[in-house]
């Protein structure tokens, strides 16, 4: 089976989203939108690591909210960079040498179902390299 790490960003700063705090830190129906985005993949026997990359202003805050979510969902914490290609370069440097392939997935997204996750992952296996998409 292969194995896959999964980075999740989430250190943007929501400056579209209209609320007191950033969309992915947001509650939705009941849990936070990045705690919906990392169930998708922390369950899963393919998944070795989850990263989540956070902003480094939200480290103190994100951890104290959040401490019982990363305990039993084991996800590491990466401190993201200015522009969401620095935030997934840092959290490349810190993919474990055992996966063999790398999933990059916005924490801001979590309508993402088990399926398109499989069927992703399937397609990477197959041909090197997969994106999700719909019509």
């Amino acid at each position: 089976m292969a194995k896959f790490s999964v980075i999740l960003p989430a250190a943007g700063k929501s400056s579209r989203f209209s609320n007191q705090i950033k969309k992915v830190f947001t509650e939705l129906k009941g849990r936070a939108v990045w705690v919906r985005s990392a169930e998708l993949f922390v369950n899963r026997e393919d998944v070795i690591q989850t990263l989540v990359v956070i902003a480094e202003e939200d480290r103190e805050w994100f951890r104290e909210k959040f401490a019982p979510n990363l305990a039993f969902m084991n996800v590491e914490i990466v401190i993201g960079g200015h522009e969401r290609f620095d935030s997934v370069r840092k959290a490349l440097e810190r993919v474990s040498p055992e996966a063999d392939f790398v999933a990059v997935h916005d924490a801001a997204r979590p309508v993402m179902t088990a399926d398109w996750v499989d069927a992703v992952f399937k397609a990477a296996q197959k041909t090197g390299a997969a994106i999700p998409a719909v019509p």
